[in-house]
């Protein structure tokens, strides 16, 4: 079952506290920022509301919209230095400035990211609050994965589960766990959102993968940001 899945708090004392404001997580990552012109944004947004105004920001802390987006590959997080969740084109111990400095570069060596349709394919709870994505045809697939694929051979960056990455647009993280009765409001939520997606099964195309730079989940900048 979902709920057996639900780890709200898996963040706290990394990317948000306790009370649900954002920590100083700096990173970089590649990401489709949503078009805040587009039916996709306007849809994500009215989710992301509605939710939002049922829970307290201990519970569930949204993401605003500048911070809306789906990740089209992983980067690198400064709190996260291991192996596997690094490139492997530089030392555990470089400076964080020194993967911006190399993504930037090999960024320029990626190839343009496909045309792909994505459709919603149900509301995702674990750590967070997502709407779930999967490709729209076999086609849309292959492409965003071999895309994957080979921005990973040119940076460095194969994570666990690659092969298998779960795309998905975030709404908000779980500060804490939902005690029965806000379980239950998160049940109607997911069965409601589940089931309008079974029977509309909206898609969209994704917008361009960017390469962007943060210091929180708040806020991706297409710009290289100082470094401290």
């Amino acid at each position: 079952m979902w709920n057996d899945d639900i780890c709200f708090g898996q963040s706290v004392g990394m990317k948000f506290d306790e009370n649900g404001e954002a920590l100083f997580f700096p990173g970089n990552t590649m990401i489709c920022l949503l078009d805040h012109n587009s039916e996709v944004f306007d849809r994500v947004r009215k989710e992301r509301d509605t939710i939002s105004a049922e829970f307290p920001k201990n519970v569930f802390t949204p993401l605003p919209d500048e911070s809306l987006h789906m990740t089209a590959i992983e980067g690198v997080c400064d709190r996260v230095r291991n192996k596997e969740h690094w490139t492997s084109l530089l030392p555990l111990d470089a400076p964080l400035s020194e993967t911006d400095d190399l993504f930037e570069e090999k960024w320029n060596s990626v190839p343009a990211f496909p045309e792909v349709r994505m459709r919603f394919d149900n509301l995702w709870i674990e750590s967070g609050i997502c709407v779930g994505l999967y490709p729209d045809t076999y086609g849309d697939d292959v492409r965003i994965r071999n895309w994957r694929d080979a921005v990973s051979e040119i940076m460095g960056l194969r994570f666990p589960g690659h092969d298998r990455y779960r795309f998905h647009i975030s709404l908000g993280y779980g500060i804490s766990m939902p005690d029965s009765r806000e379980m239950e409001i998160l049940s109607r939520f997911k069965n409601d959102f589940d089931a309008e997606c079974r029977k509309e099964g909206f898609s969209f195309i994704v917008p361009p993968a960017s390469m962007t730079y943060f210091d929180s989940m708040l806020y991706f900048s297409r710009t290289r940001i100082p470094r401290h």
